[in-house]
């Protein structure tokens, strides 16, 4: 039997469809060219590059929704919901198609995938109203605060639903008032037979088969218009915005140009690219991002998910201003009226908020352009902040102890500088804290030690080495780290370095990742990745006591700037008697020590994150924390000896341990 005839629209109910239909696109087209205007108001950047890593970018998480499956009851819940939208779009440009002519049918349903696709319309629909549910009873169950409760939400999800349901509902009545079923539309089908055993008459099933397709209607046009004014803008946004996201490695911050600029950094918000405006129209405001932040889990004032909407409102309230070019009466200031100094400090750049994020939204740049206006236009940072960038300026390094002192740690050691060695095969970037910090030159010695052991040809800088400026550039100090990089960069560049190993993740990751914009280019290793190689090689034997039960904390800077997790486990599983105990937060779900983004200069208030951090460590029962960072090293030892556990528990390198059982 063939399917239902579509209901069809004559005289005034077809003039008042078409009606209904334009009003609602010609406000959504004001809309939309609102907010187009407004990003073309904001800074341009070219976001072009990379093509091919962006289409990934596009099927992985916007088709394959990749990071939202990583909480699978309500990431599986969007996942159907989303594929519920897109295969519905297509239903729904039929549907309208339908109000201007009931032989309507867009081209692929004239073809043998009509009925497929009839399938699939219904049970998307069936999954959405599932989808719907779930999400309902995880956003108002006591107890979920993540999730926003209010009435944007509640509205979204009415719309949905309803949308859902008057599509479902309008095949049934519409079937039931035709006596002809659609197979192949089986919830529409099934709903048909139950509303035609009602037995009502032609006259009502017709006044409510025309009700319902009004409904559906009135239900698509209300989303149509309520999306983009509200959170839930990202069901336009989100494609683009995840095409757009940086396609540089995670650990890379922007380098901007310094010369004949009368403004540093971001003091205004039209003064960020158009792509953070972006991210701002396509937060969903799940909180995902604060979540795992390691400055909103110890409560401090940093909310990376209020810091995304702040930029929207705040844009969205100057952009009358912004469009009649009176943006300079706007008297609303984005550093401290919207955005505080006291949450632009907070941030320690780990990267866990980038990373949680489904839509890769970029928090981390929008806080740093902050921190560069503070600082390059005002002088403004705490006084501890001022003197570890006045002791790079001056001595090389943050604790001003001077380049004399970087010779220290290897007297009597058989190490050669450079220059005796210039055909090393590796140069031994040995990092500020790993020359000068008494704690990490123990890590330091024992690294060159496993080196000589493994037969590796290195030599190093020794009193020529200075800070790369990492600590500079995550606070706000473009200028220092600009002219320490390209110092550094050309320093090692005459000497013909090809390759580094170090110890430092923030090295690594600068001299990796950030100073190929000062033309170094060199191939660079964390020394963890060497020294698992050499025992998988056979060039190191591991012997000696047992080490027993150990926790790994992964470094923010190796592991999720970086995707480095397990070098450090893979050589602390070689050692005798070795017994690796994770911690719940680990790998990209790692929880920072708190030193990053230059705070291991900065005073902290409130709950210390590294104790935090220590308290999880300790409560894996482990007698031995592993480490792959001097700052961590610093950050988990005080820890342990805040919870007066340093007595019982070894804060380790992990190079330490294996330095420590190798013949």
């Amino acid at each position: 039997m063939t399917g239902p005839v579509d209901i069809t629209l004559h005289g005034l109910e077809k003039l008042a469809f078409v009606i209904f239909l334009a009003i609602a696109l010609v406000i959504f087209a004001n809309e939309v060219y609102f907010y187009v205007r407004l990003l073309l108001a904001f800074k341009p950047e070219n976001r072009a590059d990379n093509i091919g890593k962006r289409i990934k970018f596009l099927f992985k998480y916007v088709f394959g929704q990749r990071r939202l499956l990583d909480q699978m009851v309500m990431g599986t819940a969007h996942f159907l919901i989303f594929w519920g939208f897109v295969i519905i779009s297509f239903g729904t440009l039929n549907f309208i198609g339908k109000g201007f002519s009931a032989g309507f049918s867009l081209p692929f349903l004239s073809s043998s995938l009509r009925e497929p696709f009839l399938f699939l319309l219904d049970l998307f629909s069936i999954l959405v109203l599932i989808g719907i549910a779930v999400a309902v009873v995880r956003r108002f169950l006591p107890g979920s605060q993540r999730m926003p409760r209010g009435w944007e939400a509640s509205i979204i999800l009415i719309l949905i639903g309803g949308l859902m349901l008057f599509d479902l509902l309008s095949d049934g009545f519409n079937s039931a008032l035709q006596i002809r079923f659609e197979n192949a539309s089986f919830v529409g089908s099934a709903l048909g037979h139950f509303i035609y055993s009602l037995e009502f008459s032609p006259e009502t099933l017709n006044t409510l088969a025309h009700l319902i397709w009004w409904c559906h209607l009135l239900f698509f046009l209300a989303i149509l218009n309520y999306v983009p004014i509200s959170k839930h803008m990202h069901v336009f946004t989100s494609a683009p915005n995840v095409f757009f996201a940086h396609a540089t490695p995670n650990g890379k911050l922007s380098t901007p140009k310094l010369e004949d600029v009368e403004e540093f950094g971001v003091t205004r918000v039209e003064q960020y690219s158009w792509k953070t405006l972006l991210d701002s129209y396509s937060c969903t405001e799940c909180g995902r991002c604060s979540d795992q932040c390691p400055a909103t889990n110890t409560d401090k004032m940093l909310s990376p998910r209020k810091i995304v909407m702040q930029v929207r409102a705040h844009a969205e309230k100057k952009a009358p201003q912004l469009f009649k070019k009176t943006s300079a009466h706007f008297n609303e200031r984005l550093i401290e009226d919207i955005i505080t100094e006291q949450v632009i400090w907070d941030c320690t750049t780990c990267y866990a908020c980038m990373r949680a994020c489904p839509l890769l939204i970029e928090h981390i740049p929008i806080l740093v352009d902050l921190r560069r206006a503070l600082v390059l236009n005002e002088g403004r940072i705490s006084s501890e902040g001022a003197l570890a960038l006045k002791n790079i300026e001056k001595s090389g390094d943050p604790w001003g102890l001077g380049q004399k002192a970087r010779s220290e740690w290897y007297q009597g050691l058989d190490i050669k500088h450079i220059s005796e060695k210039p055909d090393a095969e590796y140069l031994f970037w040995v990092g500020c804290a790993g020359a000068l910090d008494a704690r990490n030159i123990k890590v330091t010695q024992a690294t060159a030690r496993l080196m000589n052991k493994a037969g590796v040809s290195f030599a190093i800088l020794g009193e020529d080495e200075v800070c790369t400026g990492d600590p500079a550039r995550r606070l706000g100090e473009e200028y220092l780290y600009q002219t320490q990089a390209q110092a550094v960069a050309e320093m090692l560049n005459g000497a013909g370095v090809k390759k580094i190993f170090t110890n430092c993740p923030h090295c690594f990751n600068t001299l990796k990742n950030e100073y190929p914009d000062f033309g170094g280019h060199y191939e660079v290793y964390h020394s963890h990745q060497l020294l698992a190689k050499f025992i998988a090689d056979g060039r190191l034997k591991v012997n000696g006591d047992p080490l027993g039960e150990v926790t790994f904390h992964d470094s923010c800077y190796m592991g999720r700037h970086n995707q480095v997790y397990e070098p450090a486990r893979q050589i602390i599983d070689s050692l005798p008697g070795a017994k690796r105990i994770e911690m719940k937060r680990s790998r990209e779900w790692s929880f920072c020590c708190g030193a990053g983004g230059g705070r291991m200069f900065l005073e902290e208030h409130g709950e210390h994150i590294n104790v935090n951090r220590s308290k999880e460590a300790v409560a894996t029962g482990a007698k031995t924390i592993g480490l792959a960072c001097p700052f961590c090293m610093t950050m988990i030892t005080d820890g342990v000896k805040a919870l007066d556990k340093i007595d019982e528990i070894k804060v380790k390198e992990v190079t330490e341990l294996l330095d420590e059982r190798t013949v």
